[in-house]
């Protein structure tokens, strides 16, 4: 019977060699995101899948400058919230217009503020209604605080167009498709951008700036999204340009984001 000793010496060589085919044909994301070239679009589906991998579990805050204020996120691992915590509020003014016992007129008038506190958790379940009619979308639970109430308020709804930075999580989560970009530094971390047109929601009035263009900066060593920015070139009717508002991800593992424990969720919608 005749050995076949040389083509199981090449199976092993090839399986147990540094640099195996599979290896040169699939370098690591973050050797594709530092490619001084364009990114084709395979290349860019495997970073943004290592992004979301990086950032999924991290906690950070999304404000318009870096350290600023803003809602805290906690990420799932499909490049969306899980949990996003805002705290917002605002003043009334109340009056009231009346008679006295003498027929006379009288008037008075309350003022004060309202701190509000909304969490909303994202559950990646289907909704249904609360008579089992499934809908075509995803079950949030909204939570809300103010500060003049004794307790929370919560409520089931469907994921909309228009949740807090939703554009960003689009990009992050590959339903906006992208392209590569520039290099930028980022308080002396590198980030390289991925680009995409910027459109309105579906849904929302009037339409989008001419040459609008989103990019979301991704670090180049630990893949985690830095900024997102919103570019507008000069046009006759905007001058200057629109060259950087966008929002800043500030990574904060202390944040402890959870659903309020005092408050009975409900897993349908009215």
């Amino acid at each position: 019977m005749k050995s076949n000793w040389p083509l199981v010496l090449v199976a092993y060589v090839m399986a147990t060699s540094p640099a195996a085919p599979s290896q040169a044909l699939y370098p690591p994301a973050r050797d594709i995101l530092n490619t001084e070239r364009s990114l084709q679009p395979a290349e860019i589906a495997a970073v943004l899948a290592a992004v979301r991998e990086a950032v999924s579990g991290r906690t950070f805050r999304l404000s318009f400058v870096a350290n600023g204020p803003g809602p805290d996120v906690l990420m799932g691992a499909n490049g969306r919230p899980r949990f996003v915590r805002a705290i917002s509020g605002y003043d009334y003014r109340s009056g009231a217009v009346g008679a006295d016992g003498n027929g006379n007129g009288t008037q008075s008038q309350q003022t004060g503020h309202v701190d509000v506190i909304t969490f909303t958790e994202y559950t990646g379940r289907s909704a249904s209604k609360c008579d089992g009619t499934p809908l075509d979308d995803e079950l949030v639970i909204e939570y809300e605080h103010k500060s003049t109430d004794d307790g929370w308020t919560v409520r089931a709804r469907t994921r909309t167009p228009f949740e807090f930075g939703a554009t960003v999580f689009d990009m992050l989560a590959g339903i906006t498709p992208v392209e590569s970009g520039d290099r930028r530094s980022f308080d002396g971390r590198i980030g390289r951008a991925l680009v995409a047109p910027w459109k309105l929601p579906a849904g929302a009035q009037g339409g989008a700036p001419a040459g609008a263009r989103q990019s979301i900066w991704i670090d180049t060593v630990s893949l985690l999204p830095l900024r997102w920015t919103l570019s507008m070139p000069v046009t006759p009717e905007r001058k200057p340009a629109i060259p950087d508002y966008g929002l800043s991800f500030t990574y904060d593992a202390s944040l402890v984001l959870r659903p309020p424990e005092a408050t009975l969720a409900t897993d349908c919608i009215r």
